[in-house]
Protein backbone atom coordinates (compact mmCIF):
# COMPACT_ATOMS: atom_id res chain seq x y z
CA UNK A 1 0.00 0.00 0.00
CA UNK A 2 1.29 3.25 -0.96
CA UNK A 3 2.41 5.45 1.72
CA UNK A 4 0.78 8.70 0.57
CA UNK A 5 -0.85 10.21 3.46
CA UNK A 6 2.20 9.35 5.72
CA UNK A 7 3.75 11.00 3.28
CA UNK A 8 1.42 14.01 3.15
CA UNK A 9 1.77 15.26 7.24
CA UNK A 10 5.52 14.31 6.77
CA UNK A 11 5.64 16.96 4.25
CA UNK A 12 3.23 18.95 6.14
CA UNK A 13 5.30 19.25 9.18
CA UNK A 14 8.63 19.90 7.35
CA UNK A 15 6.94 22.90 5.83
CA UNK A 16 6.09 24.54 8.21
CA UNK A 17 9.08 24.10 9.99
CA UNK A 18 10.34 25.56 6.51
CA UNK A 19 7.85 28.63 7.02
CA UNK A 20 9.10 29.21 10.53
CA UNK A 21 13.10 29.59 9.46
CA UNK A 22 12.77 31.40 6.10
CA UNK A 23 14.19 34.69 7.51
CA UNK A 24 17.51 32.23 8.22
CA UNK A 25 17.59 30.17 5.19
CA UNK A 26 16.31 33.26 3.08
CA UNK A 27 13.35 32.34 0.40
CA UNK A 28 15.57 31.13 -2.31
CA UNK A 29 16.82 28.09 -0.47
CA UNK A 30 13.36 27.69 0.65
CA UNK A 31 11.98 27.45 -1.74
CA UNK A 32 14.45 25.23 -3.71
CA UNK A 33 13.75 22.68 -0.43
CA UNK A 34 10.08 23.48 -0.84
CA UNK A 35 10.44 21.95 -4.73
CA UNK A 36 12.45 18.94 -4.13
CA UNK A 37 10.09 17.83 -1.69
CA UNK A 38 7.20 17.75 -3.84
CA UNK A 39 5.63 14.61 -4.01
CA UNK A 40 6.07 12.91 -7.49
CA UNK A 41 2.57 11.69 -9.44
CA UNK A 42 1.30 8.36 -9.39
CA UNK A 43 0.51 8.22 -13.14
CA UNK A 44 0.80 6.45 -15.95
CA UNK A 45 1.88 8.93 -18.13
CA UNK A 46 1.08 7.85 -22.25
CA UNK A 47 1.63 10.57 -25.35
CA UNK A 48 -0.24 9.44 -28.43
CA UNK A 49 -2.23 6.25 -28.58
CA UNK A 50 -1.69 3.10 -29.86
CA UNK A 51 -4.38 3.19 -32.95
CA UNK A 52 -2.69 6.22 -34.19
CA UNK A 53 1.10 4.82 -34.19
CA UNK A 54 -0.19 1.79 -35.76
CA UNK A 55 -1.92 4.04 -38.54
CA UNK A 56 1.70 5.63 -39.54
CA UNK A 57 1.49 8.83 -37.23
CA UNK A 58 4.82 8.76 -36.57
CA UNK A 59 6.16 12.00 -35.63
CA UNK A 60 5.08 14.08 -32.18
CA UNK A 61 5.21 17.40 -30.62
CA UNK A 62 6.76 16.39 -27.18
CA UNK A 63 10.24 16.35 -26.34
CA UNK A 64 12.96 14.41 -24.64
CA UNK A 65 13.35 16.86 -22.05
CA UNK A 66 9.82 17.01 -21.48
CA UNK A 67 9.48 13.25 -21.41
CA UNK A 68 11.28 13.68 -18.24
CA UNK A 69 9.14 15.81 -16.49
CA UNK A 70 6.70 12.99 -16.63
CA UNK A 71 8.66 10.07 -15.53
CA UNK A 72 11.66 8.52 -14.70
CA UNK A 73 11.51 5.05 -16.38
CA UNK A 74 9.76 4.21 -19.35
CA UNK A 75 9.53 3.18 -23.27
CA UNK A 76 8.30 4.37 -26.79
CA UNK A 77 9.71 5.59 -30.38
CA UNK A 78 11.17 8.73 -31.49
CA UNK A 79 10.07 10.80 -33.97
CA UNK A 80 10.27 9.06 -37.69
CA UNK A 81 10.85 5.48 -36.02
CA UNK A 82 14.30 6.83 -35.19
CA UNK A 83 15.50 4.31 -32.19
CA UNK A 84 13.75 2.71 -29.92
CA UNK A 85 12.78 4.71 -26.18
CA UNK A 86 14.26 3.53 -23.18
CA UNK A 87 14.12 5.64 -20.09
CA UNK A 88 15.57 4.53 -16.79
CA UNK A 89 16.35 6.36 -13.83
CA UNK A 90 15.15 9.60 -15.27
CA UNK A 91 17.76 9.29 -18.26
CA UNK A 92 16.72 8.38 -21.69
CA UNK A 93 18.66 6.51 -24.66
CA UNK A 94 18.03 5.67 -28.12
CA UNK A 95 18.70 2.32 -29.77
CA UNK A 96 19.15 3.00 -33.30
CA UNK A 97 18.29 0.77 -36.06
CA UNK A 98 22.38 0.11 -36.43
CA UNK A 99 22.66 -0.80 -32.91
CA UNK A 100 24.19 1.84 -31.69
CA UNK A 101 22.99 3.60 -28.13
CA UNK A 102 22.71 7.19 -27.36
CA UNK A 103 21.53 9.62 -24.65
CA UNK A 104 19.17 11.66 -26.95
CA UNK A 105 19.61 15.50 -26.86
CA UNK A 106 16.61 17.19 -24.83
CA UNK A 107 15.34 18.73 -27.91
CA UNK A 108 14.85 15.30 -29.66
CA UNK A 109 11.44 14.50 -30.80
CA UNK A 110 9.12 11.62 -29.54
CA UNK A 111 6.09 10.04 -31.77
CA UNK A 112 4.80 7.81 -28.80
CA UNK A 113 5.59 7.27 -25.17
CA UNK A 114 5.08 5.74 -21.76
CA UNK A 115 6.12 6.91 -18.40
CA UNK A 116 5.84 6.94 -14.67
CA UNK A 117 7.56 8.21 -11.70
CA UNK A 118 8.77 4.64 -10.61
CA UNK A 119 7.73 3.16 -6.62
CA UNK A 120 7.70 0.05 -6.45
CA UNK A 121 5.46 -1.94 -3.53
CA UNK A 122 6.54 -5.43 -4.69
CA UNK A 123 9.47 -6.87 -5.14
CA UNK A 124 10.74 -10.98 -5.90
CA UNK A 125 13.70 -12.58 -7.05
CA UNK A 126 14.29 -15.22 -9.64
CA UNK A 127 16.99 -17.11 -9.72
CA UNK A 128 16.41 -18.82 -13.46
CA UNK A 129 14.25 -17.96 -16.20
CA UNK A 130 14.93 -20.08 -18.95
CA UNK A 131 12.57 -17.25 -21.31
CA UNK A 132 10.25 -14.49 -21.61
CA UNK A 133 6.56 -16.26 -21.50
CA UNK A 134 7.87 -17.96 -17.97
CA UNK A 135 8.87 -14.29 -16.41
CA UNK A 136 5.25 -13.38 -17.20
CA UNK A 137 4.03 -16.42 -15.90
CA UNK A 138 5.95 -15.73 -12.80
CA UNK A 139 4.90 -11.80 -12.71
CA UNK A 140 1.08 -12.99 -13.08
CA UNK A 141 1.52 -14.83 -9.88
CA UNK A 142 2.28 -11.58 -8.42
CA UNK A 143 -0.26 -9.85 -9.44
CA UNK A 144 -3.40 -9.35 -6.64
CA UNK A 145 -5.37 -7.83 -10.41
CA UNK A 146 -4.75 -8.24 -13.61
CA UNK A 147 -7.56 -4.64 -13.73
CA UNK A 148 -5.40 -2.12 -13.03
CA UNK A 149 -1.84 -1.11 -14.92
CA UNK A 150 1.67 -1.87 -13.35
CA UNK A 151 4.96 -0.82 -14.36
CA UNK A 152 8.14 -3.06 -13.99
CA UNK A 153 12.07 -2.35 -13.60
CA UNK A 154 13.80 -5.44 -13.50
CA UNK A 155 17.77 -6.24 -13.38
CA UNK A 156 19.70 -9.16 -13.73
CA UNK A 157 22.13 -11.05 -15.73
CA UNK A 158 21.39 -12.40 -19.07
CA UNK A 159 22.83 -15.55 -20.71
CA UNK A 160 21.07 -14.72 -24.02
CA UNK A 161 18.91 -11.48 -24.94
CA UNK A 162 16.78 -10.54 -28.37
CA UNK A 163 16.04 -7.09 -28.81
CA UNK A 164 14.18 -5.69 -31.49
CA UNK A 165 13.96 -1.94 -33.52
CA UNK A 166 12.73 -0.31 -35.93
CA UNK A 167 13.97 1.44 -39.26
CA UNK A 168 14.11 4.76 -39.17
CA UNK A 169 11.41 6.37 -41.98
CA UNK A 170 11.25 8.82 -43.61
CA UNK A 171 8.10 10.81 -45.30
CA UNK A 172 5.60 10.35 -46.76
CA UNK A 173 4.80 7.35 -44.46
CA UNK A 174 4.00 4.59 -46.69
CA UNK A 175 4.96 1.72 -44.59
CA UNK A 176 2.65 1.07 -41.14
CA UNK A 177 3.67 -1.01 -38.26
CA UNK A 178 2.00 -4.38 -39.79
CA UNK A 179 4.96 -4.06 -42.26
CA UNK A 180 7.69 -2.65 -40.38
CA UNK A 181 7.80 -4.88 -37.15
CA UNK A 182 7.90 -8.36 -38.65
CA UNK A 183 10.93 -6.52 -40.79
CA UNK A 184 12.49 -5.07 -37.66
CA UNK A 185 16.41 -4.94 -37.59
CA UNK A 186 16.79 -7.53 -34.83
CA UNK A 187 20.25 -7.28 -31.99
CA UNK A 188 21.51 -10.30 -29.87
CA UNK A 189 23.78 -10.63 -27.07
CA UNK A 190 25.44 -12.92 -24.59
CA UNK A 191 26.31 -12.94 -21.06
CA UNK A 192 26.07 -9.66 -19.60
CA UNK A 193 23.55 -7.66 -16.95
CA UNK A 194 20.79 -5.08 -17.38
CA UNK A 195 17.55 -3.20 -16.95
CA UNK A 196 13.99 -3.88 -18.18
CA UNK A 197 11.86 -1.40 -18.08
CA UNK A 198 7.82 -1.15 -19.05
CA UNK A 199 4.61 -1.79 -18.11
CA UNK A 200 0.91 -4.17 -18.06
CA UNK A 201 -2.03 -2.59 -19.95
CA UNK A 202 -4.81 -4.53 -19.08
CA UNK A 203 -7.08 -5.86 -21.87
CA UNK A 204 -9.61 -3.36 -22.00
CA UNK A 205 -7.16 -0.84 -23.12
CA UNK A 206 -8.21 -1.17 -26.37
CA UNK A 207 -6.81 1.05 -29.22
CA UNK A 208 -5.41 3.48 -26.98
CA UNK A 209 -2.45 1.41 -25.62
CA UNK A 210 -0.60 -2.50 -26.28
CA UNK A 211 -2.10 -4.55 -23.88
CA UNK A 212 -0.58 -6.93 -22.21
CA UNK A 213 3.04 -6.46 -21.22
CA UNK A 214 5.96 -4.62 -23.38
CA UNK A 215 9.42 -3.84 -21.58
CA UNK A 216 12.66 -2.34 -23.11
CA UNK A 217 16.06 -3.10 -22.24
CA UNK A 218 19.49 -1.33 -21.61
CA UNK A 219 22.62 -3.25 -20.50
CA UNK A 220 24.27 -1.81 -17.98
CA UNK A 221 27.30 -1.00 -19.86
CA UNK A 222 24.96 1.23 -21.71
CA UNK A 223 26.12 -0.31 -25.32
CA UNK A 224 22.69 -2.32 -26.05
CA UNK A 225 19.19 -1.44 -26.16
CA UNK A 226 15.85 -2.19 -27.66
CA UNK A 227 12.14 -3.81 -27.51
CA UNK A 228 12.68 -7.37 -25.46
CA UNK A 229 11.74 -10.08 -27.54
CA UNK A 230 13.10 -13.01 -25.88
CA UNK A 231 15.80 -14.08 -23.36
CA UNK A 232 17.71 -16.38 -20.73
CA UNK A 233 18.67 -14.49 -17.20
CA UNK A 234 19.40 -15.92 -13.91
CA UNK A 235 19.13 -13.72 -10.68
CA UNK A 236 16.28 -11.37 -11.37
CA UNK A 237 15.14 -8.72 -9.18
CA UNK A 238 11.46 -7.72 -10.15
CA UNK A 239 10.15 -4.67 -8.85
CA UNK A 240 6.75 -3.61 -9.18
CA UNK A 241 4.82 -0.40 -8.97
CA UNK A 242 0.97 -0.43 -8.87
CA UNK A 243 -0.82 2.37 -11.08
CA UNK A 244 -4.64 3.54 -10.64
CA UNK A 245 -4.21 6.78 -12.44
CA UNK A 246 -3.86 7.32 -16.40
CA UNK A 247 -2.74 9.95 -18.71
CA UNK A 248 -2.98 10.26 -22.33
CA UNK A 249 -2.13 13.26 -24.45
CA UNK A 250 -2.80 13.75 -27.77
CA UNK A 251 -0.53 15.10 -30.33
CA UNK A 252 -1.20 18.28 -31.99
CA UNK A 253 0.30 17.81 -35.07
CA UNK A 254 -1.42 18.05 -38.54
CA UNK A 255 -0.97 14.54 -39.44
CA UNK A 256 -2.62 13.40 -36.14
CA UNK A 257 -5.87 15.70 -36.76
CA UNK A 258 -6.39 14.25 -40.12
CA UNK A 259 -5.32 10.56 -39.53
CA UNK A 260 -8.32 7.91 -40.20
CA UNK A 261 -7.75 4.70 -38.26
CA UNK A 262 -8.51 2.05 -40.77
CA UNK A 263 -5.87 -0.35 -39.63
CA UNK A 264 -5.66 -2.54 -37.12
CA UNK A 265 -2.46 -4.13 -35.49
CA UNK A 266 -2.82 -4.98 -32.30
CA UNK A 267 0.65 -5.35 -30.41
CA UNK A 268 2.04 -9.32 -30.31
CA UNK A 269 4.32 -10.36 -27.20
CA UNK A 270 7.33 -10.24 -29.38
Amino acid sequence: MKTTVLKFFILAGILVVLNACKEKTGPDITAKLEKEMVEKPDLFYHYSIWHAFVNKIFEGDITAGELKTKGDIGLGSYNFLDGELIMLNGRLYQAKENGEVVNPSNDTKIAYANATFFDPEDTFNLQEVPDYETLRKRINEKLPTKNIFYAFRIHGEFSKMKCGGLHKQEKPFDKGLDFLIPNRPIFERENFSGTMVGFFCPEFIGDINASGYHLHFVSDDETFAGHVMEFEAKNLKVEIDRIYEYQFVLPRTEDYKNVGFEKEFQYKKQ
